[in-house]
């Protein structure tokens, strides 16, 4: 038996369960269904569906405008915060007069050529340097030898003027021999080197003369004139070189301008110029009748307080006092500690002490060797 579709009523064999033509279902158990298959219910199930696509549709479009109108604000905000420092940057560069790339790509590339010159001038100023270091080099090596030849022209100088500073020169009145007069000036000479050792330097233009004389009155065989700068030495004495020696020294010390008239000061002065020109011979006790012996140790006493007294007891005594120190402390350390007291030495310290602060001046230079050489004067009557 055939079944009528409730739709399109078109016929269908019997045991089918869908419409041939409509596809609509055949089953006729169900009235409910029947009643939902029905085309005004069917077309309110559309309506219904349409609606509802239609309202997800509203809300996606209104969702999408809310994100876009987010998005939006976003980025309002941020080209706001990134809008102003390319303003401010844009700004800055319209003031150096950049306002196009192009005006930007100019000002990069004069940029570069003066970075470019710049090492160029550095590389110059590099060589520059080297060759100034090399120029330097050469003129400190060129003013080191100057240094080096001027301290050899002032040292040649210096002897030079020592020499003429300090000239020995016979008066015409002297009757010796020129091979005489040549063997007393390289004695002089000698002698000059061995005080110059200690510490002494003459003043230039400085002269020292001998007279040789045929006879000399009193009976001395020679004596120095500290006015004139003179030796008078007789004839027969010219061989000891000790006089000449000891005249020159006698100059030498009068260069303090010591006060002669006080006699204690007086024997110290001949002491320390016999004592000096005996040093530089190296024997205390030269073989002639005029000589001292300065290895006698006579007591202070025996200096009288008279010129003949001084210029003979108080030269030998002094003088052998300076001796035996020599002995312990050595020819250079003795002469030289000798000199140096002498010059430190005033006329007025020995007028009330009759020589003791003579003594202290020495052992104030040599302090290591006090003890010997108070001992030394104690001995002879002289105590501090």
């Amino acid at each position: 038996m055939a079944i009528e579709c409730a739709r399109c009523k078109a016929q269908s064999a019997n045991g089918r369960k869908f419409c041939g033509e409509c596809g609509n279902p055949l089953d006729a158990a169900s009235p409910a269904f029947k009643d939902l298959a029905s085309p005004v219910l069917r077309d309110q199930v559309h309506e219904i569906i349409e609606q509802h696509y239609k309202d997800q549709k509203v809300v996606e479009i209104e969702t999408t405008q809310a994100i876009a109108s987010r998005l939006l604000d976003w980025a309002k905000l941020l080209a706001f915060f990134v809008g102003i420092p390319i303003t401010v940057l844009l700004l800055i560069l319209g003031v150096f007069g950049i306002k196009t790339y192009n005006d930007f790509s100019t000002q990069v590339d004069k940029a570069k050529a003066d970075v470019a010159a710049a090492e160029l001038a550095a590389t110059s100023l590099k060589s520059r340097t080297a060759s100034i270091d090399s120029d330097y080099q050469k003129l400190s090596a060129k003013i080191s030898d100057t240094r080096t030849t001027l301290e050899e022209q002032v040292t040649t100088l210096s002897a030079r003027v020592d020499v003429i500073g300090e000239k020995v020169g016979f008066t015409p009145t002297s009757k010796i021999s020129k091979e005489t007069k040549l063997r007393l000036e390289d004695a002089f000479s000698r002698f000059r080197d061995y005080v110059k050792g200690l510490g002494y330097r003459s003043a230039a233009g400085s002269t020292f003369s001998v007279d040789v004389r045929e006879q000399m009155s009193g009976g001395a065989p020679a004596y120095y004139d500290p006015d004139k700068r003179k030796l008078i030495i007789g004839k027969e004495y010219v061989g000891d070189l000790t006089i000449l020696d000891r005249a020159y020294m006698l100059q030498v010390l009068s260069s303090s301008s010591p006060d002669l008239s006080l006699l204690d000061y007086s024997a110290i002065y001949s002491g320390l110029a016999t004592y000096f020109s005996y040093s530089f011979a190296d024997n205390p006790r030269p073989n002639n009748p005029n000589s001292w012996d300065l290895t006698r140790k006579r007591p202070f006493t025996d200096i009288k307080s008279t010129d003949n007294s001084v210029s003979n007891d108080g030269t030998e005594i002094w003088g052998s006092a300076f001796w035996e120190p020599r002995t312990m402390l050595g020819q250079n350390v003795a002469d030289k500690l000798l000199l140096d007291a002498w010059f430190g030495l005033h006329a007025e310290q020995v007028r009330a002490d009759r020589g003791v602060s003579f003594v202290r001046k020495l052992i104030d230079l040599d302090k290591a060797h006090e003890a010997e050489i108070s001992a030394v004067f104690a001995q002879r009557g002289l105590s501090l």
